[in-house]
């Protein structure tokens, strides 16, 4: 893995010139865990759990088609109430995937993402999926590259405070009350009351 220090952008004088040689192929998680279109959200969350992953890419017939994350689990079946077991991936996975080739370059990865939103990046040899590439491998490259991706921190903030979601009957993340009033806010699912206390 290659590491950007001070000392290497003093003497070459930029982050984009020291960082310009950098491959995704050299940062990027090479161990990526693939299921088909036809596996259930719980399937994809029992991998995640037994492989200790935050994503799996999704495939049908072979090739890469969408994405699964957390968040997607999150946000697209427990925030719904959703029986796991009775979700397809395809149905809440984020699609298209956006794919760089191994030499890629670094700088060109992290404008790819800030450009259209996304936090990663599958890495593909032909048709082949051979990594992943996220925000923070590239910003575990250069603590000095900051400037560069600033707007993917923001990214990362902007999708943190999600919009508000209304959840029909549930308990409060905040007082622990059962109630019939639930809003998601600040990414907790609060009552109206912990909701006027947050405000």
């Amino acid at each position: 893995m290659v590491m950007v220090t001070k000392g290497n952008i003093a003497a070459d004088g930029s982050i984009k010139e020291t960082l310009k040689d950098v491959t995704v192929h050299e940062i990027m998680t090479k161990d990526v865990f693939i299921l088909d279109v036809t596996s259930t959200a719980l399937e994809v969350a029992k991998a995640m759990d037994e492989q200790n992953i935050d994503s799996v890419i999704i495939t049908k017939y072979g090739e890469a088609t969408g994405i699964i994350t957390e968040r997607d689990m999150v946000c697209k079946v427990m925030v719904k109430d959703t029986m796991p077991h009775t979700v397809n991936a395809e149905e809440i996975m984020s699609s298209p995937i956006l794919t760089v080739k191994p030499n890629t370059g670094v700088i060109k990865a992290s404008e790819m993402m800030v450009k259209f939103h996304i936090r990663r990046l599958a890495v593909t040899n032909g048709k082949t999926i051979v990594g992943l590439v996220t925000d923070r491998d590239i910003l575990t490259v250069s603590p000095g590259l900051n400037t560069i991706l600033e707007d993917l921190i923001e990214i990362n903030r902007e999708q943190d405070a999600v919009e508000t979601i209304d959840i029909e009957r549930g308990v409060c993340q905040r007082c622990g009350s059962h109630v019939d009033d639930l809003n998601q806010f600040n990414g907790l699912i609060l009552c109206e009351d912990c909701r006027e206390e947050e405000e």
